[in-house]
């Protein structure tokens, strides 16, 4: 496993809006040569070499990240910046309907069936790039996603999300389930996935995923052992010690109690839901509060076992 006294063998490059014509915003991060120098992601100050060539020595690995809801591409640049250095190409969108400018699709059915389309027209895109893809194995492709984006990267890998489970759910719990309810799909809705998907799920498989990491998952209650079946790529689940937005019992357990014994679990002590974002600057914690809030350990810690984590389970994969 990785520590953090190494010293990596390339340096973080990174570029913002990739696309000539962006389909949505994407922010990438790779392994460079060249100094890196202080950049700022949303008001958080690190270090990347901005626009720097691309370090000669690949093709790379690859993972896609789907941020969490109402996010934005930026919010996991920390691990980004870690994997960039260790020989990872790290591509981000950001999406459309579900950020922190416009949420006015968040946690809805709408953005369940767009997140992973998204997903992989952004791989499209990367892989058609003349100055991109030459570097990307893409025999190496991983996805990793945080709460929302955690459930869309399991789609991508072959997770069925079963909108009538979620209904169901959200018909006995909804007073008390706020976050995961408040966007319940009707019966109009199912009857449109069912015309579409021959049931009522959202289907989203990418066969180039070889690989899914899901940070604090949401929408467990739209899984069903039916649903799970045809997972079969390697799997990490990384679980907050306290969710306080997610009811545990029925997102990240749920999964587990389906997946038994064909994905790796691992809960981070000290870690909330939101302990994956990025370390508080004086501005967040003064205006969003419940962003800050860890649960015993300092963020930075539960940062440095996140991208242990992460690295060494992508080289376990990647490598054999």
């Amino acid at each position: 496993m990785s520590h953090s006294s190494e010293i990596p063998p390339y340096t973080a490059g990174f570029r913002d809006r990739v696309f000539d014509k962006d389909p949505f915003l994407l922010a990438l991060w790779y392994p460079a040569t060249a100094d890196e120098t202080a950049v700022r992601h949303m008001g958080v100050s690190s270090m990347a070499a901005r626009n720097a060539p691309f370090a000669s020595n690949g093709p790379f690995p690859l993972v896609m990240i789907s941020h969490g809801s109402e996010g934005h591409r930026f919010v996991h640049f920390w691990l980004a910046e870690y994997l960039a250095r260790r020989g990872y190409i790290v591509a981000v969108p950001q999406h459309t309907g579900d950020n922190y400018i416009d949420a006015s699709d968040a946690r809805s059915l709408t953005i369940i069936e767009r997140r992973p389309h998204e997903m992989r027209q952004a791989l499209d895109l990367l892989l058609a790039h003349v100055d991109i893809a030459p570097h990307i194995d893409p025999a190496r492709i991983s996805a990793l996603g945080h709460s929302a984006g955690g459930a869309t990267v399991l789609k991508l890998a072959g997770w069925h999300f079963d909108a009538c489970a979620w209904m169901h759910y959200c018909n006995l719990n909804s007073d008390d389930d706020g976050v995961i309810c408040e966007f319940v799909p009707n019966d109009a809705a199912l009857d449109t996935l069912t015309q579409q998907h021959g049931a009522p799920v959202v289907r989203a498989r990418d066969a180039r995923i070889c690989a899914a990491i899901m940070i604090t998952p949401a929408f467990g209650v739209a899984a069903t052992p039916k649903s799970v079946a045809d997972i079969d790529v390697p799997m990490l689940f990384i679980e907050a010690d306290t969710d306080e937005v997610l009811r545990h019992n029925v997102n990240a357990a749920r999964f587990r109690d389906l997946l038994q014994g064909r994905a790796k679990f691992v809960r981070v002590k000290g870690a909330g839901h939101y302990s994956f974002l990025p370390l508080c600057t004086d501005y967040i914690a003064q205006n969003f509060p419940h962003l800050c809030q860890d649960f015993g350990r300092e963020r930075r810690h539960i940062h440095d076992s996140v991208t242990q984590l992460v690295h060494h389970f992508l080289n376990r994969v990647h490598t054999g």
